[in-house]
């Protein structure tokens, strides 16, 4: 196997800007004199006038690290958050309203309750430019152990 097909919601950086990933192919080089190097290549999923694909040059030893690496990181994540009754049901044991946190940003969030699949929060609203702009994620702080659980799929925020 030398391609697989991604399903498009991942994204790739190439010298234009992102893309969604949609194939990953893999190619020996031939001319390496020790046939130690894995070409890869990120494709989004139309390759005419594409932005061009991300590439790495692996010799096999850093792609058997990497796949390994890749692995412990998809078996660590952490679980996504346990909502019960308006409630966040730690691994600790402890029930209760977390925080609301996002990776990335220095400012802070409240979150008021969690209704049904809507979490409502009132904070920073996006008119300040003298905040960071590098949220990535939206976390559940447990106020007992500190652990963070990303969001259920199905919440959304309502920001008021």
């Amino acid at each position: 196997m030398n391609r697989i097909e991604l399903s498009g919601k991942s994204q790739g950086k190439g010298r234009n800007g992102y893309f969604q990933l949609h194939s990953v192919e893999l190619m020996n080089i031939p001319t390496d004199p020790d046939g130690q190097v894995l070409n890869i290549d990120f494709y989004p999923r139309r390759r005419v006038n594409c932005v061009g694909p991300a590439r790495l040059l692996l010799n096999v030893e850093d792609a058997t690290k990497l796949a390994q690496f890749l692995g412990e990181a998809v078996e660590s994540r952490p679980p996504v958050a346990n909502i019960e009754h308006g409630v966040l049901v730690c691994e600790c044991g402890h029930r209760g309203t977390p925080r609301l946190e996002e990776s990335g940003y220095q400012v802070s969030h409240a979150l008021v309750e969690i209704v049904g699949d809507t979490i409502i929060a009132s904070g920073w609203d996006g008119s300040s430019r003298a905040v960071s702009e590098d949220g990535e994620a939206y976390w559940l702080m447990c106020d007992a152990c500190g652990k963070l659980h990303p969001l259920p799929p199905e919440l959304h925020i309502d920001w008021r």
